[in-house]
């Protein structure tokens, strides 16, 4: 893995900016490898998958690491394989997966949006 991108500086005076949105591009990714070390994630210990998330992050545009989440890592990997296979596909690229939503007959949530209602 390596910082591909030149931060020198150049005749554009947005070189000094280029340079700290990749600074801020590279934070990111190396949070985002944490975390996904940090979750056992099965891609994580790959060879090779450093760097094929470092591509993945460098593809795409600084806005796209800097509205990151990092502790959603996962959905940078679903994102990331979803790419890869509306790549490589002939057809549609889809990923399912599982999604918890808070159970809306519960106690909790029956008091909370009883009072929210406008009256008629």
């Amino acid at each position: 893995m390596g910082d591909t991108e030149y931060c020198g500086s150049g005749i554009l005076n947005s070189g000094w900016n280029q340079c700290s949105k990749q600074r801020q591009k590279v934070r990111v990714y190396n949070e985002v490898l944490c975390r996904l070390k940090e979750l056992n994630a099965t891609e994580a210990v790959v060879p090779g998958f450093e760097d094929d998330l470092w591509a993945h992050f460098y593809r795409l545009p600084t806005r796209y690491a800097l509205d990151m989440n990092v502790e959603r890592a996962q959905d940078i990997l679903m994102h990331k394989r979803l790419l890869d296979m509306a790549r490589t596909a002939t057809g549609p690229a889809v990923e399912v997966r599982l999604v918890q939503t808070p159970d809306l007959e519960s106690p909790v949530n029956k008091r909370s949006s009883e009072g929210s209602h406008m009256p008629e």
